[in-house]
């Protein structure tokens, strides 16, 4: 399906769709699977406020390069455009998320930001509707509309069996954090992941297979003139392992390890 503007993605909405859930679920996925987080706004806050201004009204474009803001206000463009009523609530940090309302005037809260990573690699979504919908209503809808099978499921319906293996293992944490890092392409498509995403992903996924067995720090750098870096690393007793990520293979790989006998972490 080929999509050039926001209002390709109401022509090519599938028609008669049950209700308003349905319509806004196809267009929160659709747009999600296109939208690529920009983390160069992290440093607006820094007073670089012209180069905010492109994204104030920026159109959809391909490929979709946002912010939450941006990101937001084209959900709510074409939830307007479907005739769903919504409205875009602003926190306390300046994070934009949405709230749309069904034909009973029901709110269902949703944050396509902080989704895009699960869209992007067919996991469930944890931020539309999370109280308000349940989660097997909504696995059914998204049967219904294409994003999953009733075979396949979600590419995170799978990740238990990994976190039980490495809970009866016996090898060592960097061993355990090693197999989790080389097993993430397993379940889906690394390449359909936007940088960000991608980064994001990976924290999600180690986090959940590692289950707080052992410390995983994630951090990013950025330096001038030169494009974001990331990193994960995991400190032991002695022992620091430093993880890059290559962004031609997709995959994080040992860039540097420190270990002293009288290290304290």
């Amino acid at each position: 399906m080929e999509i050039h503007t926001l209002n390709d993605f109401i022509t090519q909405m599938p028609k008669k769709l049950p209700n308003t859930i349905y319509q806004a679920r196809w267009l929160y996925w659709q747009l999600g699977k296109r939208s690529f987080y920009d983390r160069k706004y992290d440093s607006f806050m820094f007073g670089e406020e012209e180069q905010y201004s492109i994204y104030s009204d920026k159109p959809y474009l391909v490929p979709n390069i946002v912010i939450c803001k941006t990101l937001i206000k084209q959900y709510k463009r074409l939830l307007d455009m479907a005739h769903i009523k919504s409205e875009i609530v602003i926190d306390s940090l300046g994070h934009y998320s949405l709230v749309f309302y069904d034909e009973n005037g029901q709110a269902i809260p949703t944050d396509l930001t902080n989704d895009l990573k699960n869209i992007q690699f067919n996991c469930s979504t944890s931020h539309f509707g999370k109280k308000e919908l349940d989660k097997d209503k909504l696995r059914d809808i998204d049967i219904q509309l294409g994003n999953i099978t009733k075979e396949t499921g979600y590419s995170n319906d799978y990740w238990h069996i990994l976190r039980k293996k490495l809970e009866e293992s016996s090898l060592s944490n960097r061993s355990k954090l090693e197999i989790v890092l080389q097993s993430l392409q397993e379940f889906g498509d690394l390449s359909t992941l936007g940088e960000s995403e991608l980064f994001s992903m990976y924290e999600k996924f180690i986090k959940y297979c590692v289950d707080g067995k052992f410390p995983v720090y994630f951090y990013s750098t950025k330096t001038n003139n030169r494009p974001e870096e990331f990193y994960l690393e995991l400190r032991e007793t002695n022992r620091v392992s430093k993880y890059k990520l290559n962004k031609q293979s997709l995959k994080f790989e040992l860039s540097e390890e420190i270990i002293r006998e009288d290290m304290q972490l």
